[in-house]
């Protein structure tokens, strides 16, 4: 759970998913989310968050949580940025894709209690309760207040809420100076573990340098073009290459956009910063000097 302004900047939309029973089957196993598909997302933009909900007997539940890398409106596309041998795709007028370093389990969480707290951005603001939790009130995408979307965070990792396996996927071990990374988790899919503590604390460092988050490969920002503080941090060194747990420093990492994280990742081994850095001079044709240099 991050607490990060530009986290809370960013638009909390709940999108209701009516469960096919492959869906039902993945939410079983915890598999990871990696995209949905709506004809109502063209207004999702990257950095903001879907809250997938569903109606069940009445009663009201939380069963994914999305943070937005991409929007599109081509399925080719959309299969590419996610996994083009994923076995079933829906047809549909967009696909927001789940930022890859930040997916997470899928799961199925009660809120009934709280749903008559639920606060929107619209003229219907709040549900109506007078004849129970209603799958046609939530139908249509709709942006949640700031203070809902906190209390849907909270909920979501609530010890209470949150089965075990799941709490210590996202409950990792803190180091003032090092962090211990590389540890194989079970989370449906076996990968290697990475410490939210680290990312947060360089990308704090990272601001406290230099004023502002910006990509180290091209100089964008997040927080001038979109207005939200947002940015992804880059291990240097693969973590598929660590041979077992392994520590792992601040300067380990490098602040980089989501276009050019995908790009140091064409290639095996990744690219290095310079080269990223060199590629994007040589194509601007410029010899720009980028922010920190």
């Amino acid at each position: 759970m991050t607490d990060s302004t530009g986290y809370w900047a960013a638009s909390h939309y709940t999108f209701y998913w009516k469960l096919t029973p492959s869906q039902r089957q993945a939410l079983t196993e915890r598999q990871p989310l990696l995209y949905v598909a709506g004809n109502q997302l063209e207004r999702v933009q990257p950095g903001d968050v879907l809250w997938m909900v569903n109606v069940y007997l009445g009663n009201l539940y939380l069963v994914g949580k999305l943070l937005v890398e991409f929007v599109v409106d081509n399925t080719e596309l959309a299969m590419e940025l996610v996994d083009p041998e994923t076995d079933e795709w829906y047809d549909a007028d967009w696909y927001a894709i789940a930022n890859r370093y930040n997916t997470e389990p899928m799961r199925e969480v009660d809120i009934t209690p709280l749903a008559g707290g639920l606060r929107f951005e619209s003229d219907a603001y709040q549900l109506d309760l007078e004849k129970g939790v209603q799958a046609t009130q939530l139908s249509q995408l709709r942006k949640l207040t700031p203070e809902t979307a906190q209390l849907l965070e909270q909920v979501w990792y609530d010890d209470e809420y949150t089965p075990e396996d799941i709490q210590d996927y996202l409950e990792l071990t803190e180091d003032d100076k090092a962090y211990n990374e590389g540890k194989v988790v079970v989370r449906t899919l076996r990968e290697r573990q990475r410490n939210r503590n680290l990312v947060e604390d360089a990308k704090a460092q990272f601001k406290a340098l230099h004023g502002s988050l910006y990509c180290q490969g091209c100089g964008f920002s997040f927080e001038d073009t979109y207005g939200v503080e947002y940015i992804e941090a880059h291990h240097l060194e693969q973590m598929a290459s660590f041979e077992g747990e392994r520590q792992t420093a601040i300067h380990d990492l490098v602040m980089l956009c989501s276009n050019c994280h995908r790009m140091v990742h064409t290639r095996t081994p990744p690219l290095t910063l310079t080269e990223l850095q060199d590629l994007v001079k040589r194509r601007a044709g410029t010899g720009q000097q980028f922010k920190g240099e």
